[in-house]
């Protein structure tokens, strides 16, 4: 499954916090199962985003886990536009077929 996972830092980072926080980054390799593939760093520094690969909700989580005191996660399941469009288009039917 693909994921959109939107970061944000967290109130009150630092200089020191920012500097760990890469010497980190620059360190880590992602857990098994977890594909990143791309990721992307807002231009106003408020934090990125990345489109990860992944089938196992646990991967996901080891993934998260070392950045947790310095970033905020929201990740979103994504679709590709080519497959959610028939899929909006079969609920739109369905939903003209029942009738009040």
């Amino acid at each position: 499954m693909l994921f959109a996972s939107i970061y944000t830092y967290r109130a009150g980072t630092t200089e020191a916090t920012s500097k760990r926080l890469t010497t980190l980054f620059m360190n880590w390799q992602p857990p098994k199962g977890y594909t990143i593939k791309v990721h992307y760093s807002f231009a106003d520094g408020s934090g990125g985003m990345t489109l990860v690969e992944t089938d196992s909700e646990s991967a996901m989580y080891e993934a998260n886990l070392p950045w947790l005191p310095f970033i905020e996660f929201r990740v979103v399941p994504i679709i590709e536009i080519d497959k959610a469009v028939p899929l909006g288009l079969a609920a739109i039917a369905w939903r003209e077929s029942v009738k009040a």
